[in-house]
């Protein structure tokens, strides 16, 4: 493998109200922290003087990244991955997140797969060293690309893959592990907080006040946002090619992969964010989407009924009828056309 110039966005949703910074830092009654996990950086942000909450957050985080990790030997996840043609008893987490992406799976024709693992490492975005593949590589790896092939024991709460299948739940985690960090500082008794997990938004409550939380939802063409979300204790997950890519003889590789191809997904969606309660939902359905292309979107509304979708192709949004009275476009955008589904 030779070695390609990695570019990165490091953020798909941007919080207009968090600006940068580093550590943590206590400042009228608000805490804000960073920490790097989860091959991202993570923000929280809590509006109270509770450090304690954003501690035990953290550690929450912590804790199912070592739980879920493709990367960490002692993680189910690799533990999975390890143990070829037989059934491998995981933690209650790890068999309901397996659970649901598979659920996905079938509802998005595939398009969602969490088998996906042995392309991601062919292309190299595992690592420093990019990669792309020949066509006898694709055609070689695609064959071991097949949630059908993921076999799980309700009973034993166990889970069985065949030899050369490998899982990865890059996909669908960071939502669900907001999720869960969230619910420990509501326990705490947090009533008001962001927390940024590298494209996957879960805000809790409203903001201090009662006024409702503004994002912006970051433009794949430039720096600037090419539209706000009113929102409040709710799911906001982001997709794009534009969040990570490399380049090699002048075309642009990102690492959102097609699992019918093992190559990047070459549809007309250029950013897709999904608003819901369940965070691995939101997660799992933007990526599906960017996979998809939007002509499947009213067809996968149907059958997420309760999840709102923001599409962005080329000189269009796609917006969920949900959630068109708390989306507005920025004024540099206000000449797409928004198409209601």
């Amino acid at each position: 493998m030779r070695k390609i110039k990695i570019i990165l966005t490091l953020s798909l949703i941007i919080v207009s109200i968090i600006t940068a910074f580093c550590g943590c830092k206590i400042k009228d009654s608000v805490v804000e922290d960073e920490i790097y996990a989860l091959d991202t950086v993570i923000n929280i942000t809590v509006y109270s003087e509770n450090q304690k909450a954003v501690n035990s957050a953290k550690a929450e985080i912590r804790r199912l990244e070592a739980l879920l990790s493709v990367t960490d030997n002692y993680s189910d996840i690799c533990r999975i991955n390890a143990s070829a043609d037989s059934f491998v008893e995981v933690s209650d987490e790890c068999f309901s997140l397996i659970s649901t992406a598979l659920d996905v799976s079938e509802k998005t024709y595939g398009n969602f797969d969490i088998t996906i693992y042995p392309a991601v490492k062919l292309w190299g975005f595992t690592t420093a060293d990019k990669y792309v593949p020949t066509e006898d590589e694709l055609d070689d790896v695609k064959k071991y690309i097949d949630y059908k092939q993921v076999y799980i024991d309700p009973y034993t709460k166990a889970v069985k893959i065949p030899e050369g299948v490998n899982l990865d739940l890059g996909g669908i985690a960071k939502g669900y592990i907001s999720d869960c960090a969230s619910h420990i500082l509501k326990e705490e008794g947090v009533t008001s907080a962001i927390l940024n997990l590298g494209g996957n938004i879960r805000l809790v409550g409203s903001k201090p006040g009662g006024e409702s939380f503004k994002i912006g939802v970051k433009s794949p063409l430039n720096d600037g946002y090419f539209g706000v979300i009113t929102a409040e204790d709710t799911n906001i997950s982001t997709a794009g090619g534009y969040e990570r890519y490399f380049e090699e003889n002048g075309k642009r590789y990102h690492h959102i992969l097609d699992p019918y191809t093992a190559t990047p997904a070459d549809t007309d969606v250029l950013s897709a964010t999904v608003i819901g309660n369940k965070g691995e939902i939101c997660d799992a359905l933007s990526t599906s989407v960017a996979v998809m292309g939007s002509n499947e979107l009213k067809t996968l509304s149907e059958k997420y009924p309760d999840y709102s979708f923001i599409v962005l192709t080329d000189g269009c949004v796609f917006l969920s009828a949900s959630i068109s009275d708390d989306f507005e476009l920025t004024d540099n955008y206000k000449d797409l056309i928004i198409n209601i589904i």
